[in-house]
């Protein structure tokens, strides 16, 4: 039994190598890079649609707030010409209206809270995704350096880029002499 899981495992591993090698690995980097970005604007664009209802809440709140205003005011002219039968009903009228206004003020705050929260947290992962690209950036351009070193390499031959040898510069030096003295004698 240990044979075959053995067996197995080698099988998997060895799998594993031949597709890690058919992978091109800057196309495979560059793919993740287009996942990240796409999963950072979903969450952009959830965080939007966040403060898109926040924005709704604040203007129901605000309707709210003018409304419950006008009625407290009536309210008080009611009350003043003794009218309690229509101060009353303009009571009940308010209640359920002031009672929604507090829910969404309860609700506005709970929204600029978690707006701030996965606000911080989506700028975040845009800052690693940035920095995550510049890295990918670099990449991309060392294994493109190295490719054109090696197919450099294999067109000049390697003993035009060596350094020469203290004995070649010392032949070239004479040589050079040689011309110089040859040449002032004529």
């Amino acid at each position: 039994m240990a044979i075959m899981t053995r067996f197995m495992r080698l099988c998997k591993a060895d799998i594993h190598g031949v597709m890690d090698d058919l992978e091109d690995k800057e196309l495979v980097l560059k793919q993740h890079l287009r996942d990240m970005e796409e999963e950072v604007n979903q969450k952009e664009a959830r965080l939007n649609k966040m403060m898109t209802s926040r924005d709704h809440a604040q203007r129901e709140y605000e309707k709210f707030t003018r409304e419950t205003e006008k009625t407290d005011q009536d309210i008080a002219v009611a009350i003043e010409k003794e009218k309690d039968d229509i101060a009353r009903v303009l009571i009940k009228k308010n209640k359920p209206i002031a009672n929604h206004r507090d829910e969404l003020e309860h609700h506005i705050k709970n929204l600029d809270k978690e707006i701030a929260q996965f606000g911080k947290f989506v700028e975040e992962q845009r800052l690693q995704y940035e920095q995550l690209k510049l890295k990918c950036t670099e990449y991309f351009r060392s294994v493109e350096r190295e490719q054109w070193e090696k197919t450099v390499s294999t067109i000049v031959p390697h003993s035009v880029s060596r350094e020469p040898s203290a004995e070649e510069v010392e032949l070239e030096l004479l040589r050079r002499k040689d011309s110089i003295k040859g040449g002032g004698k004529k």
